[in-house]
C-alpha cells in the first residue's frame, strides 16, 4: 500500500486505559495512518461527528468493550444506525471472558474482534484486511458508475417499452456528431433525454450549454447565442462570448427551437452548415465544433405555417426522437409515483410508505396535460399536506377530484354529486323534522364527516363560511 493511501486512512482508538490507548496509537501512527484518541463514548461521538458538525471521516474504529459511560456495543449500534458513519468499520477489543459478547458485536455489524492483550501483528493484519475490502468496494462502485454512464437514464424514469426503445436509440446515436431533434409535449422529458445523449457521448466531458429559446426576446437571444462585440449596441460595454462559442468542442441544447425568429434561424443554419459564426456587431469569423440537440413541441406545424425555415428543420431533424405523453404510457404512472413518493418523503422528513388503491385508480384515469412534470407536482403537493404514512383520496388536489367526477359522469351518464347524497354516507332526517332542524343536522353530520374542518364543510354544502359559523352558533344556543 502506498504512503499516500495510508495517510488518507483515519483510525479512532476508543480506550479508557491511557497506557493501552497511547501504546496502540503510537503503533498505528508508525504504520503510517492518521489516528484520533477517545477515552469514553462521548469523546468518540464528538470525534465521529455524530453529535453535530462535520468532522474528519473515520474509516476504522478500534474500541474497548468496557468504557466509563457505556460499552463498545453502544458505540457500534450508533455507528451502524447513523447515515454519516455507516462507512466506518469497527473492531472490538475484549478480554477472553467476554468472547460471547464479541460474537454479539459481530452480529451487530462489527468487522472483527481481538482479545486482550492485543497482538499488534494480528491487529495490523485486521486493519490491512479492512482497507483491502474498502478498496474492493471502491473499485466495484467505480465499475458500477461506468456501467451507469453507459446506460444512464438519469432522472428519466420509465418502464414503458416504447420509451425504453426511444432511450436506447438515443444512447445508440449518442457518440455520433449528428444533430438531434427531440419532439414532445411540455413535461415529457425532452431535456432529460438530451442529458442522456450527452452523458453517453464522447463529448460528455466537454461543455454542455442549455438555452431556452422561448424565455428570451429576439435581441437578447441573438446576443446570447452568437455573442456581441464591445459597442455593438447601447449597453454592450464589453465583448461577450455567445453560447455557441462557449460550447465549442461540446454540445448545445436549444430548447423550444420553434420559438426562434426567422432572422436568428438563418444564423443558426449557418452554424450548422459552415460550423462558423460572427458575433453581433463584428465581422470576424469564428469557427466552432459543436453538436446541436434541439427540442420543440410543434415544430412541424410551424414549418407547415411558414413560421420555421424548412431547410433548418431538415438540418435539425437528422435524428428524430419523439417522446410519448404520459397519458399514452399509463404503465409508467405507478413507477413514477413510487419514485416521487420516496424523493419528497425524504425531502420533507416524512415516512410515507404507500398510496392507496382508490387514489392510484384516480391518478391512473387522469389525462396529465402537463405530463410527468404535472404528476411530480401532484405527488409533491400530497406529500406536503399528508399527516399519515399512506396517501389517500382526501389529499388529491381539488381539480383532480373534479376531473375524476366529470369523467365518471361522462362514462356512466349519472350525476355523481347528486348520487353521493344517497351513498353510504347519507344522513337520515326524521319525518316531521323542521327545515331548521334538518339544516342543523346536515351541517353537524357533514362537519363530523370532514373531521370538523369548517372550510371544507362550507365548500361541500356550497355555503359561505360565515353561514356555517352562524348556524353552528344557533345550534349551540338551541342545544
Amino acid at each position: 500500500m502506498s504512503d499516500t493511501h495510508k495517510k488518507s486512512i483515519v483510525i479512532l482508538i476508543v480506550e479508557d486505559d491511557e497506557a493501552s490507548r497511547i501504546g496502540l496509537a503510537d503503533f498505528i501512527k508508525l504504520s503510517g495512518y492518521k489516528v484520533y484518541e477517545a477515552d469514553r463514548l462521548k469523546s468518540a461521538f464528538d470525534i465521529l461527528g455524530l453529535n453535530d458538525g462535520d468532522k474528519d471521516r473515520i474509516d476504522i474504529v478500534i474500541t474497548d468493550l468496557k468504557l466509563p459511560d457505556g460499552t463498545g456495543l453502544d458505540l457500534l449500534r450508533v455507528i451502524k444506525k447513523d447515515g454519516k458513519a455507516q462507512g466506518t468499520d469497527v473492531v472490538v477489543v475484549t478480554g477472553f471472558s467476554s468472547v460471547k459478547t464479541a460474537v454479539e458485536a459481530i452480529k451487530l455489524g462489527a468487522y472483527d474482534y481481538i482479545t486482550k492483550p492485543v497482538n499488534l501483528d494480528e491487529l495490523s493484519l485486521i486493519i490491512k484486511r479492512i482497507i483491502s475490502n474498502k478498496n474492493l468496494i471502491d473499485e466495484l462502485n467505480t465499475l458500477k458508475t461506468r456501467l451507469d454512464e453507459r446506460f444512464n437514464f438519469g432522472n428519466l424514469i420509465t418502464s414503458s417499452k416504447k420509451m425504453i426503445d426511444i432511450v436506447n436509440t438515443a444512447i445508440t446515436v449518442s457518440n455520433t456528431n449528428s444533430t438531434v431533434l427531440i419532439e414532445g409535449e411540455s413535461g415529457t422529458g425532452k431535456e432529460l433525454l438530451a442529458n442522456i445523449i450527452v452523458n453517453n457521448s464522447r463529448r460528455k466531458n466537454k461543455p454542455f450549454i442549455k438555452v431556452n429559446c422561448a424565455a428570451l426576446s429576439e435581441t437578447i437571444l441573438e446576443s446570447e447565442l452568437f455573442g456581441h462585440e464591445k459597442g455593438a449596441y447601447t449597453g454592450a460595454d464589453s465583448l461577450y462570448r455567445g453560447r455557441f462559442e462557449i460550447a465549442d468542442g461540446g454540445t448545445i441544447f436549444l430548447d423550444e427551437i420553434g420559438e426562434v425568429s426567422m432572422k436568428t434561424q438563418s444564423k443558426i443554419l449557418r452554424v450548422l452548415q459552415e460550423k462558423e459564426l460572427e458575433r453581433v456587431g463584428g465581422n470576424k469569423t469564428i469557427k466552432v465544433d459543436i453538436r446541436v440537440i434541439a427540442a420543440s413541441q410543434d415544430i412541424e406545424k410551424k414549418v407547415s405555417n411558414s413560421e420555421f425555415r424548412r431547410d433548418l428543420y431538415y438540418r435539425l431533424n437528422v435524428i428524430n426522437l419523439k417522446l410519448i405523453p404520459l397519458r399514452e404510457r399509463k404503465e409508467d404512472i405507478p413507477v413514477l409515483i413510487k419514485r416521487f413518493l420516496e424523493d419528497f418523503s425524504k425531502e420533507n422528513d416524512k415516512n410515507i410508505i404507500d398510496i392507496n388503491k382508490g387514489t392510484l385508480d384516480i391518478l391512473l384515469r387522469y389525462g396529465y396535460p402537463g405530463n410527468v412534470r404535472e404528476l411530480k407536482n401532484i405527488i409533491e403537493y400530497m406529500v406536503a399536506v399528508a399527516g399519515g404514512d399512506v396517501i389517500d383520496e382526501s389529499l388529491l388536489p381539488n381539480y383532480i377530484k373534479e376531473k375524476y367526477i366529470e369523467n365518471k359522469e361522462e362514462e356512466t351518464g349519472h350525476d355523481l354529486k347528486s348520487e353521493r347524497l344517497f351513498s353510504k354516507d347519507c344522513i337520515e332526517i326524521p319525518i316531521g323534522a323542521t327545515l331548521e332542524d334538518a339544516e342543523n343536522l346536515i351541517i353537524r353530520m357533514t362537519l363530523k364527516m370532514n373531521n370538523y374542518d369548517k372550510v371544507k364543510t362550507a365548500k361541500d354544502l356550497n355555503v359561505g363560511l360565515k353561514t356555517i359559523y352562524r348556524k353552528l352558533g344557533k345550534t349551540a344556543t338551541l342545544g
